[in-house]
């Protein structure tokens, strides 16, 4: 096979490549977590997501789940030292059938008022002490 042959074949293979290196990049995360999300209902119906990943956001904004689908919002520094706020985790009964559940916090200090950080049935999320 001479080297001109060879040529389109190169094309084809970097063409496949190509969109497989910058999807991996898309898939990265920025440093930060999502902040908490209030417990209610999306009132507007279906919303299309605003993202997919994080690199799709401006700057430092993350990619988080809103109560109507993804938007791009500003992270929660979970570096920060960590507050213990007073009280309990609730005992939690039953198991996550998802593999790899989302954390929806990871401290005391992302959760709103009184609400604590606990473990949840599908990954950890802000709840009121007992």
């Amino acid at each position: 096979m001479q080297s001109s042959s060879l040529f389109p074949l190169v094309l084809l293979v970097l063409g496949t490549l190509a969109p497989w290196t910058a999807e991996g990049v898309g898939n990265a995360l920025k440093p930060g977590a999502c902040p908490s999300i209030r417990s209610s209902r999306c009132l507007v119906g279906y919303e299309p997501s605003e993202c997919q990943s994080d690199w799709q956001c401006p700057e430092r904004q993350i990619c988080c789940p809103d109560i109507c689908g993804f938007r791009c919002l500003d992270p929660v520094n979970i570096f920060n030292p960590i507050e213990v706020k007073p009280g309990r985790c609730p005992v939690v009964t039953g198991q996550c059938l998802m593999l790899n559940p989302p954390n929806h916090c990871e401290t005391d200090s992302q959760c709103v008022s009184d609400f604590k950080c606990c473990r949840g049935m599908c990954g950890k999320v802000c709840v009121a002490p007992v």
